[in-house]
């Protein structure tokens, strides 16, 4: 599965940022992709407090599993 990841940092607090996952139906990394920059638009639209850093679509690998 393929998920949007978008870095977003607090307006007032630039230092402070995080990874949100916006829950999305099932896509492709080409829907991902294509989709994301709207998706990210609207996020930030929703949350005026937070700034979008950059989005990356990401499949669902969990980052500590060993390969």
């Amino acid at each position: 599965m393929v998920h949007l990841v978008l870095t977003v940092c607090m307006m007032a607090w630039q230092a402070h940022c995080a990874d949100e996952r916006p829950i999305l139906e099932e896509m492709t990394m080409m829907a991902c992709m294509i989709e994301g920059q709207q998706v990210a638009a609207e996020w930030v639209e929703e949350h005026p407090k937070w700034m979008l850093a950059r989005w990356r679509c990401e499949q669902n690998v969990p980052r500590d599993y060993p390969t």
